[in-house]
């Protein structure tokens, strides 16, 4: 007896932890916003692509600074002269008279050259201001795809939060139409009885098909809000992704902070952009400045009648070493219209980072005129919802006593349908003015 009542008790326990393990599951199986945001960080596909063009930005940056770098060229040829090239010299070098000329055929019918060059930039001011701007495009890169994780958390924000009223609405559609299909019932009772006619219950049925309807609406609507979180996280379309709807709370307020350019999701970038047009600006005048190079080559020469002269006859060595200057005189695109060109560039990276800040005041302005109006109709509606709820319930009592009015009765349904409408498009408006406030401001 005792042996089975220990048995008894290690099944309780072993469902007891089988459940509690179910539910710690179940727990991590649901997304939070902010897992959805940790998983978009990591595969949402335009951040791929960000993070892929700093690589390239990077690799530019180092490849502008091994232009500091000597650099060595091998080259070899192999010629064969099926007409050997004559040079004409002065008779009276080889005896003849003063006045004429002989000619003299230079070379064998193969040569052969094999040789190294080596070039270092002693003095390149143009190197060294590309590599100012290669660093300048790599920062901007780099706070291109800051700005674009900025947007995508945006975005996330704004499909979870959609997702969540969407799918709290439906819940609330469901239990409309679990409600009257008591309400069709008693109708029907009536009917059964002779209390009421042909036309009530006919008018019932339409009003609980119009209910299921919205509510059909509405899962839409839902699962469109949950396809738009999966394609901004990145997620596989195809996979269900069951969001949190209990535990999430909703900012209850717009951010208090006043507009400041300099917290703009496209301040620091537009501010780069300005940076690397007076650099590539500097990059130009440098171009025009004087080079110095150190220069050094060596080869060795073959000569021949037939091709087997590469192993068989003597190779000629020569090197040098020396100092090359080099500087433009004239060179019209680049001394005139390169130059104009980069700094009418200056002045337009200028005028549209101004204009992306006059553009980021007016939205700013916009989204903080939006939230105070959708949050007093929203407070509006929420009261309108609650008359509107009570005048169904007071109906429903009213029905319950036999006392059946169609036309109010759908005219009530109506009301809390275009209400809900209202409230949760202005519950959405405020959630979405609430992101964009904060996006706005570096949140």
């Amino acid at each position: 007896m005792m042996n089975l009542k220990n048995k008894w008790s290690a099944i309780g326990l072993g469902l007891l932890l089988l459940t509690v393990a179910m539910q710690i599951c179940a727990a991590q199986s649901v997304w939070t916003l902010d897992r959805c945001l940790e998983y978009a960080a990591a595969h949402n596909q335009e951040l791929l692509a960000g993070r892929q063009r700093v690589a390239v930005a990077a690799t530019v940056a180092s490849q502008s600074r091994a232009r500091l770098l000597p650099t060595v060229t091998g080259s070899a040829s192999l010629d064969h002269y099926w007409q050997i090239p004559v040079q004409v010299f002065p008779g009276e070098l080889l005896g003849q008279p003063q006045g004429t000329f002989v000619p003299v055929r230079l070379g064998t019918p193969w040569m052969g050259n094999a040789g190294l060059q080596a070039n270092l930039g002693f003095v390149d001011p143009e190197a060294w201001k590309q590599i100012k701007t290669s660093i300048l495009e790599q920062q901007l890169k780099a706070s291109e795809n800051y700005s674009e994780q900025k947007l995508v958390a945006k975005n996330v924000r704004m499909a979870y939060y959609a997702a969540v009223l969407h799918q709290q609405d439906y819940r609330t559609a469901e239990v409309r139409v679990r409600d009257f299909q008591e309400s069709h019932r008693l109708i029907a009772l009536n009917f059964e009885k002779g209390i009421t006619d042909q036309i009530a219950v006919n008018q019932s049925l339409t009003l609980l098909e119009d209910l299921g309807d919205e509510a059909d609406g509405i899962r839409a609507s839902y699962q469109q809000s949950l396809l738009d979180l999966k394609f901004w996280m990145g997620f596989p379309l195809a996979d269900s992704i069951p969001i949190d709807t209990g535990g999430i709370s909703f900012p209850e307020s717009a951010p208090l902070t006043d507009f400041n350019a300099q917290r703009l999701p496209d301040f620091t970038q537009d501010s780069l952009t300005v940076d690397i047009a007076r650099a590539t600006l500097r990059q130009s005048t440098a171009a025009l400045y004087p080079k110095l190079s150190v220069v050094s080559g060596y080869s060795r020469l073959g000569f021949g009648s037939e091709a087997s002269f590469i192993t068989r006859s003597k190779w000629f060595s020569s090197g040098y070493v020396g100092l090359r200057l080099s500087m433009p005189i004239f060179d019209m695109p680049r001394m005139r219209y390169q130059l104009r060109k980069d700094k009418e560039s200056v002045l337009l990276a200028q005028a549209e980072r101004q204009t992306g800040i006059n553009n980021g005041n007016k939205a700013f302005l916009t989204a903080k005129i939006g939230y105070d109006r959708a949050l007093q109709e929203l407070t509006s509606l929420q009261t309108k919802e609650a008359l509107a709820r009570e005048n169904i319930g007071l109906s429903t009592k009213k029905l319950q006593k036999g006392i059946i009015d169609m036309i109010q009765m759908k005219q009530l349904q109506d009301e809390l349908t275009v209400i809900r409408r209202k409230r949760l498009a202005a519950r959405m408006q405020c959630m979405v003015q609430i992101v964009e406030l904060e996006y706005l401001q570096g949140n």
